[in-house]
């Protein structure tokens, strides 16, 4: 039987939205110029769409994707570097967001030996 407890991280129906702009604009000044005469459109993207999943006490997690199908997106969210446009994460415990931290490591360790070498490496 599943006890609520167990329950680490909790994604319930999460969406994320970006609004893009329909044109490149260069510079602040150019954006600014284009937002007060209200030439500036925007166009919803939807980055990820009604995600849900419970990651239980004890257990590993990956996200396997192609590129751009929203795998960095949700883990900020779930870290809470990005807030959700629709749904809920909750944590229980507490996370540590090591997102796209490439680099500095070591492509042909692992990440135990990457982990490793840190520790060891003069002024840190």
């Amino acid at each position: 039987m599943e006890n609520k407890n167990d329950v680490m991280i909790d994604v319930d129906h999460v969406t994320i939205r970006f609004n893009l702009a329909n044109q490149k604009i260069d510079n602040l000044k150019e954006y600014f110029i284009k937002m007060v005469h209200r030439e500036l459109m925007f166009q919803e993207f939807l980055a990820v769409q009604d995600v849900s999943f419970q990651v239980h006490r004890g257990e590993a997690w990956g996200l396997i994707g192609v590129n751009g199908s929203g795998k960095s997106t949700l883990l900020k969210a779930i870290s809470g570097i990005l807030k959700p446009y629709k749904g809920t994460i909750r944590i229980h415990g507490s996370v540590a967001p090591l997102i796209e931290l490439g680099a500095g490591f070591d492509g042909n360790l692992t990440a135990r030996e990457n982990i490793f070498l840190k520790r060891l490496s003069p002024g840190k």
